[in-house]
């Protein structure tokens, strides 16, 4: 007898388990690695220049407040006293707001008999410091004043140093030193 041999069938052949090579790991690292230095460069960039506008825009918030408050101050008119000085009032906050009532509460009057007026020129303004929510700002400014007993116009040579607070997100005025 003869043996057949059976066809053998070949097996079917193992998936081979192919090994990324080391290098192309690495290399994925590195790039991932790469973007998020990159992604957070942009940020801290981004995040450095919205600082220094809002620091840019506190500053020039503060001088161009600064400026008005020196104006209000040193500008009035026996005929409207009233609101002349209210305006101070209102942008006046702590121990100042105090005394600048009380101060124009004892002037009053006599702005008003000797029919007073003052105008004034701000001859310069800059900020002596400043931060997001303190400024001290230095003002020159020329103020030109008559009454009944001085007809002729007196100018006055003024310095003050405002001290501004920001509350609520405005700026107020906390305190004024004649230089």
């Amino acid at each position: 007898m003869t043996e057949t041999a059976e066809p053998q069938t070949p097996e079917p052949p193992t998936p081979a388990i192919v090994d990324k090579p080391k290098r192309l790991r690495k290399q994925t690292v590195v790039i991932i690695a790469g973007v998020l230095v990159v992604v957070a460069a942009l940020g801290w960039g981004a995040f450095a220049t919205w600082q220094k506008s809002v620091d840019d825009d506190a500053r020039t918030s503060a001088l161009e407040n600064g400026r008005q408050f020196a104006t209000d101050l040193a500008t009035y008119n026996f005929e409207n006293l009233d609101q002349n000085l209210s305006v101070v009032r209102d942008n006046s906050v702590g121990e100042f707001a105090g005394q600048y009532a009380q101060v124009a509460a004892n002037l009053q009057n006599m702005i008003v008999q000797y029919q007073a007026t003052s105008s004034a020129q701000i001859i310069s303004a800059g900020l002596a410091s400043s931060d997001r929510d303190n400024a001290e700002v230095l003002v020159f400014l020329d103020q030109t004043i008559t009454n009944t007993n001085s007809p002729d116009p007196r100018i006055d040579r003024n310095r003050m140093q405002l001290s501004l607070v920001r509350e609520d997100g405005e700026w107020k005025l906390s305190n004024v030193q004649l230089l």
